[in-house]
């Protein structure tokens, strides 16, 4: 009976490698074609992204964020700057410390932009039948909780 229950358990676990590879992939598909449309780098898009729910942030913020180098960042937002969605300033608390705000510009570009990012994601629920949505979502919620437990063990 074990024997039978851990050939089970790692067939699932089988699955669930693929599915989150496939996941991974699609989702990073739905970035890129998402980013093009805005006219960003998928990079630039997922900086921007994290300014959804605060106008500023350190730059080691957006890089633990991020998970890229301070180094990248600074290609990254050098871009951002260069097409005004974003500003840099030597934090006056700490002047080692760099905050990136938004502009004035980017304010609205940022609203467009998360709005269309949510219709996108009303779409992919569409496809799913109703009575399915709040199940998927509480098990897509359980499997990053998950992920997030494994990588936090990690370090």
């Amino acid at each position: 009976m074990q024997a039978t229950l851990e050939a089970t358990d790692t067939k699932m676990a089988e699955m669930m490698a693929e599915l989150t590879c496939e996941l991974a992939r699609t989702c990073n598909e739905k970035e890129n074609y998402f980013a093009a449309m805005f006219n960003l780098t998928p990079a630039e898009f997922k900086c921007l992204r994290l300014f959804s729910k605060k106008s500023s942030l350190s730059i080691k913020e957006i890089a633990h964020k991020m998970k890229i180098t301070p180094g990248r960042i600074t290609h990254i937002l050098t871009a951002l700057e260069d097409k005004k969605f974003i500003k840099r300033r030597v934090d006056p608390a700490d002047k080692r410390n760099v905050i990136v705000s938004l502009t004035p510009k980017s304010t609205p570009f940022i609203k467009n932009l998360n709005e269309n990012h949510i219709k996108l994601h009303e779409d992919i629920l569409r496809k799913i039948e109703p009575a399915k949505r709040e199940l998927i979502l509480g098990a897509m919620g359980d499997v990053v909780n998950a992920l997030r437990s494994w990588s936090n063990s990690r370090q």
